[in-house]
């Protein structure tokens, strides 16, 4: 793992993934955004990010098919934001749909070990 400098693999919208990588960049943080589920698996070949991210809500088929896929190779850790509360027996760990960028943040953190410290106003 990059403990100091997550590399995170997130299947979502593009308007959550940008959020996510602008507030994690200036930690020195990765965040790479596929557009379908042959790239995301594609990117996870190549890069072997620390941690996996799905916005299950804001795209239910691509993480569904990312989830089996990823899954059959034993890829962990596995982070879910939203969707249907079945994500909770399958993924390491399950955030609520309205989850704000820093309760993920902090997940990712906690998930590989990252040094992050939240700020007191988000």
């Amino acid at each position: 793992m990059s403990y100091q400098h997550p590399m995170i693999l997130f299947v979502g919208s593009s308007e959550k993934g940008t959020e996510l990588l602008n507030a994690v960049e200036p930690l020195g943080w990765w965040v790479y955004q596929p557009e379908t589920a042959n790239d995301a698996l594609g990117m996870y070949v190549g890069f072997l990010p620390d941690v996996i991210m799905m916005d299950a809500g804001a795209a239910p088929e691509i993480a569904e098919e990312v989830y089996f896929h990823l899954t059959s190779v034993e890829a962990e850790p596995i982070i879910v934001i939203g969707g249907h509360s079945a994500w909770s027996d399958r993924v390491s760990f399950h955030l609520p749909a309205d989850a704000r960028i820093s309760e993920i943040i902090g997940c990712v953190a906690e998930v590989t070990e990252a040094d992050w410290q939240p700020e007191t106003s988000q």
